[in-house]
């Protein structure tokens, strides 16, 4: 008898639906993964709300923890009962994930499916059971209260990805752009790299919360001058790293005046419309100014972001905005859409 699992599938442009899937069977060097929590990231809203196309049905779920229920041949250094979470869909097998730049996996559309499903899948663990192989795997020892804090290892790890490329060193002065869920973690981040940081938002609600979390400056770009800001901040010197967490084209022209001589921009926030920044090559060479683009994280940047969880460096709590049961999955969706919510999770 064909045994059923839970899943979630966003239909089409504003429909999501509780269905159900056909439970995966393990092949070789795979675990039975059951998902306790997922987290809606904004390639989920995205997709809801009809900004992204992936192609509809759509099972989502990339930030994610929970339990192996069941190991197959082959696997090593996982048993039945280990809590864990799981990364990108990389095959472990390119040059590019070989030569430890997994973010450029050259196979991840050529992997198998974690779960049967008639449609496009992006990490899968809108379903409750999920197949994924061992080496996608980040196992962990949390408390089981700390538990729903993990399903954020992966916009943390997408972080550590950005702030490591950046090279962000003592005394650094750093401006993040945008104060959401990855201008927070940024700000965390810089923080324990001992940089002086600066938070530019237009919200007054989330430039409040940016001074109650430690950002050393705070900007209002609807009111003031930016460059005027840094200007007086920096002594006309310019800061020495820019991170751009927000998805609004029109903002890259204005950024490299920022920059102090070897500056780097960071190109951290997807771009949902394409659009060219203008760009004077001759200031990039004359003031050797690097232009970085960071997407998504390695296996090795989860397994950092999860010690650092376990360590308690970053109180992750703090972006948890609410926790949805399975059944409530629309609600879910349609909250996590709201303007200033941080993430959301559904429980399984």
């Amino acid at each position: 008898m064909t045994e059923l699992v839970r899943a979630i599938s966003v239909e089409k442009i504003g429909s999501v639906e509780n269905i159900n899937l056909e439970k995966p069977k393990l092949r070789d060097y795979e675990v039975l993964f059951k998902v306790h929590y997922v987290s809606l990231c904004t390639i989920e809203q995205r997709v809801y709300k009809g900004k992204r196309d992936y192609g509809y049905p759509f099972l989502g779920g990339h930030e994610n923890v929970g339990e192996i229920i069941e190991v197959g041949n082959g696997v090593v250094g996982f048993e039945k009962g280990d809590y864990s979470v799981f990364t990108f869909n990389y095959c472990n097998q390119c040059e590019s994930c070989q030569s430890g730049r997994g973010t450029q996996c050259e196979h991840q559309k050529e992997q198998l499916q974690k779960i049967e499903f008639d449609g496009s899948i992006v990490g899968g663990a809108m379903s409750e059971y999920i197949a994924v192989p061992a080496w996608q795997l980040i196992k962990i020892t949390p408390k089981i209260e700390d538990l729903p804090v993990f399903a954020l290892t992966e916009p943390l790890a997408c972080c550590i990805h950005s702030v490591e490329k950046a090279n962000i060193q003592f005394g650094d002065t750093v401006l993040i752009i945008g104060f959401g869920i990855m201008g927070w973690l940024h700000l965390q981040l810089a923080k324990l790299r001992g940089a002086i940081t600066i938070v530019s938002e237009g919200d007054e609600e989330r430039r409040n919360f940016a001074q109650v979390e430690g950002a050393d400056y705070v900007i209002n770009p609807m009111e003031e001058s930016v460059e005027s800001c840094i200007n007086e901040i920096t002594q006309q010197k310019g800061v020495t790293v820019i991170v751009n967490t927000v998805a609004n084209p029109n903002i890259w022209d204005s950024l490299f005046s920022l920059l102090t001589t070897q500056g780097k921009i960071i190109a951290y926030s997807s771009q949902d419309m394409k659009k060219p920044a203008s760009v004077d090559m001759g200031y990039i060479h004359s003031k050797e100014i690097q232009i970085i683009g960071t997407v998504n994280p390695t296996v090795h940047d989860n397994l950092k972001a999860t010690k650092l969880i376990m360590a308690k460096r970053i109180d992750l709590e703090k972006m948890i905005d609410s926790i949805f049961d399975y059944e409530d999955a629309k609600a879910a969706f349609d909250h996590a859409c709201l303007p200033n919510v941080y993430r959301v999770l559904i429980k399984f």
